[in-house]
């Protein structure tokens, strides 16, 4: 990510996936749509390191771990997630 731009797609690429996959529920229920910003912000900040999906899951489930139950954000569980962060990352050109 060379450019404001770039930062910019980064960031409402992952927010889309992961409020698409709101892994509580909370925004389902009414949660403000920021809930999950910290975390959004933190994978867009990895970008430059994915270069598969595998790789895109161990973000998810890093980053979802050390700010939630890590129980429950095992890379097995954040897999599919993982799948579609890799495929809208790679369809925006975001990936090197």
């Amino acid at each position: 990510m060379n450019t404001k731009r770039d930062y910019d797609l980064a960031l409402g690429t992952v927010r889309a996936t992961i409020q698409e996959w709101d892994p509580y529920g909370l925004l389902k229920t009414g949660a403000p749509p920021d809930e999950f910003d910290s975390e959004i912000a933190s994978i867009a900040s990895q970008i430059p390191r994915i270069q598969s999906s595998h790789d895109a899951t161990l973000v998810i489930s890093s980053v979802f771990s050390s700010n939630f139950e890590p129980h429950l954000f095992t890379p097995e569980s954040c897999s599919d997630v993982g799948e579609k962060l890799y495929q809208v990352l790679e369809a925006q050109g975001l990936l090197k």
